[in-house]
């Protein structure tokens, strides 16, 4: 079986997170495990089914970003695997910044010693 490559790089990072699917009155309020312009993981041990549609609530520093998405993974008692379907443009940014900020954190740095 061939694995096919991420369009967009993940980063493990904690965030707070809420899901809230389609129909449900009351968020399921969760951290994220790892992060990317496409989606998230979400360690939380009452999962969601597979394909199942939700509104993401996302607070990157003070600043709250919503989103919908929809479950391509579940792994009961551990998390979930969301994909974001919709991003405005502004929140799409906001999330940008915040990878680029983090990739930065992650990239080797010049030894200033020779």
């Amino acid at each position: 079986m061939w694995a096919t490559p991420r369009q967009h790089p993940r980063f493990k990072t904690s965030l707070p997170v809420e899901l809230r699917p389609l129909g449900l009155q009351v968020p399921l309020r969760a951290q994220t495990d790892d992060l990317s312009l496409g989606g998230l993981y979400v360690e939380m041990s009452c999962t969601q089914n597979v394909s199942t549609e939700v509104d993401i609530v996302l607070w990157v520093g003070g600043t709250k970003i919503k989103a919908k998405g929809m479950i391509v993974s579940n792994h009961p008692s551990f998390g979930n695997g969301v994909k974001f379907t919709h991003l405005e443009e502004a929140d799409k940014q906001v999330l940008r910044r915040f990878l680029t900020e983090l990739e930065s954190k992650l990239a080797p740095r010049p030894s200033l010693l020779r």
